[in-house]
């Protein structure tokens, strides 16, 4: 028999739809299903049984189009409104933290821009002023960001204006143009960071530009953990936004998580919900060693090197050990 009463039941709805599996579901115990793929691409083969559908995991997968994700996806795409309302009731823990990826956005977010402060100056433009040289010296000297990054990132200061002495830190979108900014101090300040008052966080993707989907894509927290990875996007926070998350979707990506030292937990929950949606996820544990920026500015690159060498993929003993530790 299937494993639990759930999954027969949803296994039963997808049933309504897409109709009986390959395999009879009573026949014996098993966690993956065969259907027939509705999307346009496939709906003409006959008795192909392109999709699987993992009960245990809640994922589908067509390997012939590549239709993909969580079974609320499946349902909502193909299945009546009673086969929706069915499935809520059986696994409403997914509806809150999955399904609003698959919906299409409302705004085109290549179009959102930001202008940069006002007094916003360009760091590597020498400057005959103490703030200059404080500015630089944070930047440089502090924080080990070399004149090459300075120049690729557009990497900014400021003297004077609303975001008076910070260094500002660009952010370019996929068609090269400025979409954000982060505004670090430089000197000592009760408000360490300042960010636009527009656009929202949530509706930009920090530095896309500077990103190539074909390869494995860092998520990291902060601005200046990204600018040690090759390839990484900060989330300006603990957990991806419904457009990053509709990024990877779109482009596939494999997916590696490199999160501060205590946010483990919020880590390993990125990695369960990634995974959910069909990605390829790893994850690199810091093992306590502070955040991915201050690791390069106290050991240097080889020892960050190190750990991104440690890429795992993670399973319940791992979870189970961080529980126990905390």
């Amino acid at each position: 028999m299937i494993n639990n009463q759930d999954d027969y039941l949803v296994v039963n709805i997808i049933e309504n739809f897409l109709g009986s599996p390959k395999t009879n579901k009573d026949s014996e115990s098993r966690t993956q299903w065969e259907f027939n793929c509705p999307s346009k691409n496939c709906r003409h083969d006959h008795q192909k049984f392109n999709l699987t559908y993992q009960s245990n995991k809640k994922i589908f997968n067509c390997w012939k189009c590549k239709y993909r994700g969580i079974v609320y996806r499946l349902v909502k795409d193909y299945g009546s409104k009673d086969d929706f309302k069915r499935l809520k009731l059986i696994l409403p823990e997914y509806n809150a933290q999955s399904f609003n990826v698959f919906r299409k956005p409302e705004i085109d977010y290549d179009l959102v821009t930001c202008e940069l402060p006002v007094g916003y100056l360009p760091l590597n433009r020498h400057r005959q002023s103490n703030l200059y040289k404080f500015a630089y010296d944070y930047v440089v000297n502090k924080r080990k960001i070399t004149p090459a990054q300075i120049d690729k990132f557009k990497i900014g200061y400021t003297e004077t204006g609303p975001r008076k002495l910070r260094i500002i830190l660009p952010s370019f979108n996929s068609l090269g143009k400025i979409n954000y900014f982060e505004a670090r101090s430089y000197l000592d300040s009760t408000v360490p960071y300042y960010k636009p008052d527009s656009p929202h966080k949530n509706d930009i993707i920090f530095n896309e530009k500077f990103i190539n989907w074909d390869l494995p894509v860092y998520l990291v927290e902060g601005v200046f953990d990204a600018l040690r990875i090759p390839n990484a996007i900060p989330m300006l926070g603990k957990v991806p936004s419904e457009l990053l998350l509709n990024r990877l979707i779109k482009n596939n990506a494999t997916v590696i998580i490199c999160l501060d030292s205590d946010a483990i937990k919020d880590g390993v929950d990125i990695y369960n919900m990634l995974y959910s949606l069909g990605l390829h996820v790893f994850f690199v544990d810091l093992k306590g060693k502070k955040d991915i920026s201050k690791i390069y500015e106290d050991d240097g690159q080889e020892e960050l090197n190190k750990l991104l060498k440690t890429t795992r993929k993670i399973d319940m003993l791992f979870e189970i050990g961080k529980i126990l530790n905390e």
